[in-house]
């Protein structure tokens, strides 16, 4: 998932840390403050030697988190809300393991805070908790994985500022922020809580979504519907809705993903729809002007689609030979595809490279070789914090650079 972002952002001064900065000085092939690379495959197989193997992968802002075949958990990036649960507020520029009990079976990250589920069903969240989104009332700032009051979590999604889960008697619950209405109660919009409030939907979802300020949940028979900030619900309006609203179309949805102000869904035929805000061609309609769609509209081109993954003003997908694509804004090198141009359709990757998971962040994207390897690309640093590629520097990457070796603290 990824959010909010501001013209202040794109003028950030680069702060290269101490630590990191001899690795950065004799980087090759890399963005710095924008800058591109000449570069196109930008390898660092010296410093990814030993590396776990990892299942899969999920970003927020400027940091990124995986799960190893094990179950644990490895961070990196920036940590300034304690979203590395590393018990610190200190940015790792390398995947760092997380020390948890349980293994965990599936992770999420929000903007700034994170939420997993173990092998035991039992949720866990660390992170931002300025609105709640941990289920806890007590505390601001949680950097260590704290156990959520919630049983036997089957599903779970982490938007900017809110949680939602599905639990196993069916019901969608939600908690943390409410000002766009995305807790999905009907109440209308209210303040933060950490209580748990059931979504009020009369039909069960068996998988959710959550964007920046909207979620979205998907039925056993393929049918999307959506809550919250009105430009990505995809029901035809701008409206903000405190309870579901069934996407139009009547079309049949194996997945969704959801960004800011942008939603996308997989068709059972695998060509991919998006719907919402197509501010940097995030639509993918390759339309000069872009312009908003607030019903699905299939993404332009040929390509069949297994995975999508919406960021901000963003999104990308692997095709079903596991070749990844991206559209929409490149700034910092988000497309990957080794240039600096925003492209309002689906463009290739750089590389031949296959992978199995794909993840998006703010202005960074993550993805899993076939070996488990993590490789990622697109900014690495901004005013928060850096260290989202893995690679060991700071320096923003136009091309996929293979995460470095872990560190264990």
């Amino acid at each position: 998932m990824t959010i909010r972002a501001t013209t202040s952002r794109r003028y950030a001064r680069c702060v290269l840390p101490t630590r990191c900065a001899l690795l950065a000085l004799f980087s090759i092939g890399v963005w710095a403050c924008g800058t591109p690379s000449a570069d196109h495959t930008a390898e660092i197989d010296s410093l990814a030697t030993n590396t776990p193997r990892f299942l899969s992968v999920t970003a927020g802002r400027q940091f990124t988190c995986a799960l190893d075949d094990s179950g644990t958990t490895w961070c990196w990036g920036s940590n300034r809300h304690g979203q590395l649960g590393l018990g610190d507020t200190l940015d790792r520029f390398v995947p760092t393991r997380l020390q948890h009990s349980v293994p965990f079976a599936r992770i999420v990250a929000g903007e700034t805070h994170v939420c997993a589920v173990d092998t035991l069903s039992a949720l866990h969240c660390w992170g931002d908790n300025r609105e709640y989104a941990l289920g806890d009332s007590a505390v601001r700032v949680q950097a260590r994985p704290s156990t959520v009051p919630v049983r036997a979590v089957r599903a779970v999604a982490a938007g900017a500022r809110f949680t939602c889960v599905i639990d196993r008697q069916d019901h969608s619950l939600c908690w943390g922020s409410d000002r766009h209405g995305e807790r999905g109660d009907g109440g209308g919009t209210s303040s933060p809580t950490a209580e748990p409030t059931r979504v009020k939907t009369a039909v069960p979802f068996v998988s959710l979504v959550a964007g920046h300020t909207h979620a979205c949940g998907l039925t056993a028979s393929g049918a999307a519907w959506c809550w919250g900030d009105g430009r990505a619900l995809g029901n035809g309006t701008l409206l903000y809705r405190d309870a579901p609203v069934e996407v139009l179309g009547e079309r049949v949805f194996s997945s969704l993903s959801a960004g800011e102000s942008v939603t996308c869904g997989i068709a059972d035929d695998a060509y991919a729809w998006c719907w919402g805000i197509a501010l940097e061609g995030q639509l993918g309609q390759g339309s000069q002007p872009r312009p908003n769609s607030f019903a699905p509209a299939q993404v332009m081109g040929s390509t069949s689609f297994q995975t999508l993954a919406a960021g901000l003003h963003r999104v990308c997908g692997l095709d079903t030979d596991g070749l990844a694509w991206c559209w929409g804004s490149n700034y910092n090198g988000a497309l990957g595809n080794g240039t600096g141009a925003s492209e309002p359709a689906p463009v290739r990757v750089a590389g031949d490279r296959r992978y199995i998971a794909l993840a998006s962040g703010d202005f960074h994207a993550c993805a899993l070789d076939e070996q488990g390897a993590a490789w990622c690309w697109g900014e690495n640093t901004d005013a928060r914090g850096g260290g989202a590629l893995g690679d060991g520097t700071v320096r923003s990457r136009a091309v996929p650079t293979r995460v470095a070796a872990p560190s264990s603290n």
